[in-house]
């Protein structure tokens, strides 16, 4: 860190989203209602992947789970519960 910018993050910090040269890859699991079939994978999934930086999508029926695999500097959870709102599905309130 320069003394004379103790705001300002080395660039050489790898978790400095602004200046690192690699993805930042996040897993989250989001509790979802509503789900109970093979065309709810079907609806679900490609709507989660057309967001800029996930980088795979897991739906698993039986719990009501998606779990996303994103880059956190090109994606952020709000936006993936939007797209699951967006998409006829709901978020649920908490994972069990």
């Amino acid at each position: 860190m320069d003394p004379a910018r103790p705001n300002e993050s080395e660039p050489s910090d790898p978790f400095n989203t602004e200046r690192a040269d690699h993805a930042i890859v996040e897993t989250i699991e989001i509790a979802t209602a509503g789900e109970d079939c093979d065309a709810c994978v079907r609806k679900l999934r490609p709507v989660l992947m057309k967001i800029q930086g996930v980088l795979d999508v897991v739906v698993d029926l039986p719990n009501e789970r998606v779990t996303v695999k994103f880059d956190a500097r090109k994606t952020h959870a709000p936006d993936l519960h939007d797209a699951i709102l967006k998409s006829g599905y709901k978020p649920a309130a908490a994972a069990d």
